[in-house]
């Protein structure tokens, strides 16, 4: 990329320091978060909850290294005491922490009181609450990095530069392994949904562009070839990366907001550059990159076969839609806590939406699910901190240059973001918060006066020495247990640790007192942290019917059935747990097990399915159970 100052419009921003070479520690700091962001996004976005958390120790690692060891760090102002972003990310904070008390409106949710968890909460998931408030904390660390690194406009340009130029190697390397060993119909990258691969490959787009813009500009504003630098061909060639694997990710609502958020860059570019161009011109712009897209392989065709389907994904996201809102009205003003949504999701799951929410992930709403989540506080705190950082990165986008061009494209950037969100998974994915936590905080940053001296910014860096001690407690029990380990008698464990541990233990089938204990402790611990869970419900009943109580085994599943009925992840291992015990079940209890197992035959594949559980059952009264209500219900739809 181009540093050396020029007249005109690619010159820095007025008030910023002469362009100059970086210095070493610089260019490492630099290079450490593009590839901090860049690893979270190849690990599978970061989606699993150890690895995110993992990668949020890194990030509060980052943020102590910079602070503690670089001195042009030192002098750049400090946010911490700043109405925004701190204190406003402060009150963000507190609102979502706020479900972990049993203080709000209706009081605790009412499903603490029917399974008999003492004091209780508004949240129904504590852990992923906490694991969503240490996520924040992390985007933090990420944001202030960005912050520190993006107060000198030359580390601004060069770290959104190598950015851009590491993401397009990425999505080139993901339009290979897509085309050549996935073989699948739509591009998803390592980010496991194409829709939240299409938000990455958009936000390519127009950072390419305004890359390319400036460019052009430079060289008079015509595309002479001898005049641009080996800066515009790379820019050209990421922005043609970038559309071709947003096209094959083939997300209808992921072209129509790049091609929305294009036509907002690129009109504000011709403005700022007070150039009398038509309105032809600045559409021609994005037909170039639309055509670009148009010449994917086989990705129009299935574009068009995807918007062939349009009307019946739109039932779909109705259904969603109106599911959860009506869930977020049970909880309006601090919803069900951070993380939340699989376990709300289980819970209002009926017969007539089984079919829509069985496999769903998120809202595909991005407001819906943040209403749902941390409430109408919580939500409008959020949004309040997000349009501080717009507005910041707006007044920047009026400044002449590259400085301001990169601001602009943020702002495009957050327009595909927030348009995007309206319909489809995408900002919820870990590793694209981080990404647009470095883009808002590397814009939106305030330049240190001139020759301002170092300064030992201390709460700065207690800041993030306690998230990484924190982060760090939480992480390490998860991490272990990802590898082998078990760490789950650290008090810091988090629900999925203690998950994890009761079935290893379980697996064992041991008569051995002392580990059958062990398994009531952290099986009750993990009820404790999560009673809307049916899998932990669950566990607690394998755990009872070990260790001989029939009647408390009883009970807990009676519960994991009555919080998650028609949970078709949980149906295998809990049917064949109650079958394996079918004489030991109360009649309730049965009853409810009877009602899952008719509404899985219905479902596709389900008579083959129950006659393969059936042939597995050891017990032969549950065996014969289970056959009998098989036969049952193909007579009737032999009736029918």
């Amino acid at each position: 990329m181009r540093t050396r100052t020029k007249s005109g419009g690619g010159s820095p921003s007025p008030g910023a320091a002469r362009t100059r070479k970086l210095q070493v520690s610089e260019g490492v700091a630099i290079g450490a978060l593009v590839a901090l962001v860049v690893a979270e996004i190849v690990a599978f976005g970061a989606s699993d909850v150890a690895v995110a958390a993992v990668f949020g120790v890194l990030e509060a690692l980052f943020l102590v290294v910079v602070l503690a060891t670089c001195g042009w760090a030192r002098r750049v102002p400090s946010i911490l005491a700043a109405p925004w972003p701190s204190l406003m990310f402060l009150a963000v904070l507190i609102a979502a922490a706020w479900s972990l008390t049993p203080f709000g409106p209706g009081g605790a949710h009412p499903l603490w009181a029917y399974v008999g968890q003492g004091g209780g909460s508004i949240t129904v998931d504590r852990s992923s609450l906490v694991l969503g408030l240490l996520r924040l904390l992390g985007l933090a660390c990420v944001f202030q990095g960005a912050w520190v690194i993006g107060a000198s406009e030359t580390r601004r340009r060069a770290l959104i530069w190598w950015m851009l130029l590491a993401l397009s190697a990425y999505a080139a390397l993901a339009i290979v392994d897509h085309v050549t060993l996935r073989g699948g119909r739509r591009l998803t990258a390592t980010l496991l949904s194409p829709n939240s691969a299409a938000t990455l490959m958009g936000v390519g787009v127009v950072f390419a562009s305004a890359f390319l813009s400036q460019a052009i500009q430079r060289a008079g504003g015509k595309l002479r070839l001898e005049r641009l630098g080996l800066d515009a061909s790379l820019a050209f060639g990421a922005a043609s990366v970038f559309a071709v694997a947003l096209a094959m990710t083939a997300s209808r609502a992921g072209v129509f907001s790049t091609v929305i958020a294009l036509a907002v860059l690129l009109t504000w570019q011709v403005l700022s550059q007070g150039r009398k161009l038509s309105a032809v011109a600045i559409l021609g712009g994005a037909a170039v990159l639309l055509v670009m897209v148009g010449v994917a392989m086989r990705s129009a065709d299935l574009t068009a076969a995807r918007l062939e389907n349009l009307e019946g994904d739109i039932v779909a996201r109705r259904t969603i839609f109106d599911a959860h809102w009506q869930a977020f009205l049970g909880s309006p003003w601090f919803g069900f806590g951070l993380g939340s949504f699989p376990l709300v999701n289980q819970l209002i799951m009926t017969s007539e939406t089984l079919g829509v929410l069985f496999d769903v992930r998120a809202t595909h709403n991005l407001y819906l699910q943040w209403l749902e989540e941390v409430g109408v506080i919580g939500a409008a705190f959020m949004a309040a901190w997000v349009l501080v950082a717009l507005w910041r990165a707006v007044r920047e986008g009026l400044k002449p240059g590259t400085g301001g061009a990169l601001a602009r494209a943020t702002v495009a950037a957050a327009v595909l973001v927030l348009i995007h969100g309206l319909s489809d998974f995408a900002v919820q994915v870990p590793a694209l918060q981080a990404l647009f936590a470095v883009g808002l905080g590397a814009v939106t940053a305030v330049a240190p006066q001139r020759r301002a001296p170092p300064t030992t910014k201390r709460g700065g860096l207690v800041f993030a020495s306690v998230v990484l001690v924190i982060s760090f407690m939480v992480a390490a029990p998860l991490a272990a247990s990802r590898f082998g380990g078990d760490m789950a008698w650290v008090p810091t464990a988090s629900a999925d640790v203690l998950a994890i541990s009761v079935e290893r233990d379980l697996a064992r089938e041991t008569k051995d007192p002392e580990v059958r204990k062990r398994m009531l402790d952290r099986a009750s611990r993990e009820v404790a942290l999560r009673p809307a869970s049916g899998g932990a419900w669950l566990r607690m009943a394998a755990v009872q019917f070990q260790r001989g109580d029939v009647a408390a085994a009883n009970l807990a599943l009676d519960h994991s059935l009555s919080v998650a009925p028609l949970q078709t992840s949980l149906f295998e291992s809990r049917s064949r747990l109650a079958y394996e015990h079918w004489s030991a079940l109360s009649p309730a209890v049965r009853q409810q097990v009877m009602s899952q197992a008719r509404v899985e035959f219905g479902r596709g594949g389900g008579p083959r399915r129950l006659a393969a559980l059936a042939n597995s059952i050891r017990d032969p009264a549950g065996r014969i159970g289970l056959a009998f209500l098989i036969v049952a219900e193909q007579a009737k739809a032999a009736a029918r």
